[in-house]
């Protein structure tokens, strides 16, 4: 796994210049329509602010002023006393310490909660998505991946409230996804999961308590970053399947490292099971892998990629037993749907029929036979979706001898002697 990253404060250093000499866009004496403004139009503007019309740009900036204001004093804090902060509840969203208070005192006592505050409004305002590529343009984006790996320094809340604005930030936009891509932030992504773990998992001096710490708000944020980062970007989302230890944080996120006796776990003997995931963060996880595996780009060899990572999801996230939330349970489902009607690769699923059968025709009966008619309603899209994945899977024929899958599954290698004169069959 991805060691902690270093703590650098350059981030909060580039957003200072930033704030001084960038607006995201271009200097206004630049513009070629730039003029001086008549008197006319400042008295309009006058008028115009007097009834509460807020310039969203300027408000992302003075966010921006304040919360430099506040990370200046627990910079100056960490740099006179670098301890670790005690944080009361590893899991709680709004812990803070003592250092976060008196640092925050000496910015003319800005709160935790006042940042929380501000981090949620700068989330609102970069919705939009041109405050959003502005916002990258200012140096944003480092900002704010710096600020949530300073794991020493700030509380989680605040951490996971700066990943939560990245998520935002990045959703649907291209343009900011290739800015991610440009400054190389999948592996410090990657590298932020996984660092918190350290923090998170290690309170205990015996590592084996660990089994029954789960997951930070911190871990849910950073893989919903992740995938705003990487999802319908086809380059982004082939970087992230190249990455060994990003496909290791999808398969974490969705608990395949948290069982002692796991598959995965017997292949690291030597290391305990990771923390349990939230079920917020089994969520993200399942939505970002369903993304990955049934987008325009995927192909046969992501979805072998994925294949244990699917498997897991057919045997732990489809039985009510094992998954209690129907919504997952749904998700799981459409996932499997989508593959076996997609038809690219589907011997992950047809691997594990036999369960995926007896697990189904138990599932439909249970429903069917509820008597309460509002608990039936409740269920009727999970039936839904497993007559039609049944249906599917009666149908469905392994990726060797059917004639519609992925082309890319033509593409076989070949073998050391073959000069290449040849076609794969």
């Amino acid at each position: 796994m991805s060691s902690q990253p270093q703590e650098s404060w350059a981030w909060l250093g580039l957003l200072k210049w930033s704030l001084t000499y960038v607006d995201g866009t271009v200097p206004s004496e630049e513009s070629p329509n730039f003029k001086e403004m008549s008197e006319e139009d400042k008295k309009f503007l006058e008028e115009v602010m007097k009834h509460g019309i807020i310039d969203e740009g300027e408000r992302m900036k003075t966010i921006l002023n304040t919360l430099v204001q506040y990370l200046d004093g627990i910079k100056e804090k960490a740099d006179e006393q670098p301890k670790a902060i005690p944080e009361k509840d590893p899991v709680s969203v709004g812990s803070s310490s003592s250092t976060v208070a008196a640092a925050a005192s000496s910015c003319d006592a800005i709160s935790v909660d006042d940042i929380e505050t501000l981090l949620c409004e700068l989330r609102d305002i970069v919705e939009q998505i041109d405050y959003a590529r502005s916002f990258a343009a200012m140096g944003g984006i480092p900002f704010l991946i710096g600020c949530a790996s300073q794991v020493t320094s700030f509380p989680q809340s605040i951490r996971a409230a700066c990943l939560a604005v990245l998520a935002t930030l990045n959703q649907n936009n291209p343009a900011v996804q290739y800015t991610m891509l440009e400054q190389g932030n999948i592996p410090k992504l990657v590298d932020l999961y996984f660092s918190e773990y350290l923090v998170s998992g290690n309170q205990s001096s015996n590592a084996s308590d660990t089994t029954t710490t789960t997951t930070t708000a911190v871990h849910a944020a950073a893989m919903q970053a992740m995938s705003s980062s990487v999802r319908n970007h086809d380059m982004a989302e082939k970087i992230f399947c190249m990455n060994q230890e990003a496909v290791k944080m999808m398969e974490s996120a969705l608990g395949m490292y948290s069982h002692s006796d796991s598959t995965m776990q017997q292949q690291q003997q030597s290391q305990p099971p990771l923390p349990v995931p939230t079920n917020a963060l089994k969520r993200k996880a399942l939505f970002f892998l369903q993304a990955l595996v049934t987008s325009d780009s995927s192909d046969a060899s992501r979805i072998s990629l994925f294949q244990r990572a699917i498997q897991y999801v057919s045997h732990w996230y489809m039985d009510p037993n094992l998954q209690s939330h129907a919504d997952i349970r749904e998700m799981a489902l459409s996932m499997l749907t989508r593959i076996l009607q997609q038809k690219k690769s589907v011997n992950a699923i047809l691997d594990v029929k036999s369960y995926l059968v007896d697990l189904g025709v138990k599932r439909i009966q249970e429903i069917r036979a509820l008597d309460e008619e509002e608990e039936k309603e409740r269920m009727r899209e999970e039936l839904e979706l497993w007559e039609l994945f049944m249906s599917l899977l009666a149908t469905a024929v392994r990726d060797e001898v059917n004639p519609n899958r992925d082309a890319e599954v033509l593409r076989l290698p070949m073998k050391n002697d073959d000069k290449g004169d040849t076609l794969p069959q």
